[in-house]
């Protein structure tokens, strides 16, 4: 049986009560659960377990999201509080869903949502929350009015929190590829995430240099050899994962970085792991040399 979203979702937004939100949220999920289980193994089982995952397919909680910020976005307040819960206590669909309406809302009461997703950003429990909230929730407002609002992601990207971290630098990381003037300036927000600590982090780092790339090649070649070698170890992995993971059609691009990792890679100061992170640069960048 074909289930009509669009309808489903009119329906339950037309009785829904902004004082009391629970109601509307469990008419979503009902909703969301009718929908066929797809895998979540991409996400670790101990991180699943930490907040409840169905399994409902990510293009299923995108179109219920969708549905409901054509509504959100004209009421910023009363949507408001469904959001928070559809956050806070329905687990990964839950964030899964609110993440739409938010970027709508965003874009219509700014300085309202910004801060609401700062706060919400501190509890996200997986690196899907955090790159949903960072696509679908923060980046509409900053794509749209970068002047206005890029400066704002450098706190975000020095916060104590983890996942305020990412969620800024797959922000910041996208933006050259709707902008592509900005990627210099985007390179240099990034710079000091280069040595942070956080695996969840250094996956987003790297993912957002790879982004700039699409912006302009240039810079990025640019500032992978500014860094190559690094005078941090905790950089090492990135420098390596940019290039093992670029974009194929654009890897050509960064074959002259291949004397700088070769150097690299003959230090014999390396230790073992760093070694074979190098290493593994040193192979990918061979292939297209």
């Amino acid at each position: 049986m074909k289930i009509d979203i669009s309808g489903r979702v009119g329906e339950i937004l037309a009785d829904h009560d902004p004082a009391q939100p629970g109601a509307t949220a469990d008419a979503l999920r009902e909703l969301w659960l009718q929908f066929e289980p797809k895998s979540v193994g991409g996400i670790k089982a101990e991180l699943r377990e930490k907040q409840e995952t169905a399994g409902t397919p990510v293009q299923v909680l995108d179109a219920i999201g969708k549905e409901i910020g054509k509504v959100a976005r004209k009421r910023v307040s009363d949507s408001t509080p469904l959001m928070r819960l559809l956050w806070d206590e329905y687990g990964r669909e839950g964030k899964g869903v609110a993440v739409r309406p938010l970027g709508m809302m965003e874009l219509a009461d700014p300085e309202t949502i910004v801060p609401l997703l700062l706060e919400l950003s501190r509890t996200c429990v997986t690196w899907e929350d955090a790159d949903r909230a960072a696509m679908y929730a923060l980046e509409p407002i900053v794509r749209k009015e970068p002047e206005a609002w890029l400066d704002a992601m450098e706190s975000w990207l020095a916060d104590g929190n983890k996942w305020v971290r990412r969620v800024a630098a797959i922000v910041v990381g996208r933006l050259p590829m709707k902008h592509a003037t900005y990627t210099s300036r985007c390179l240099e927000m990034l710079e000091g995430l280069l040595f942070d600590e956080d695996v969840d982090v250094k996956k987003g780092v790297s993912f957002a240099v790879r982004l700039c790339a699409r912006g302009q090649v240039a810079p990025v070649r640019d500032f992978l050899a500014r860094h190559v070698p690094p005078q941090d170890s905790a950089a090492t992995w990135v420098l390596c994962d940019a290039i093992r993971n670029m974009a194929v059609k654009l890897l050509p691009e960064f074959a002259p970085l291949l004397p700088l990792y070769e150097r690299w890679a003959a230090d014999p100061a390396l230790g073992k792991k760093d070694r074979r992170s190098v290493e593994s640069a040193v192979k990918t960048l061979r292939q297209i040399a």
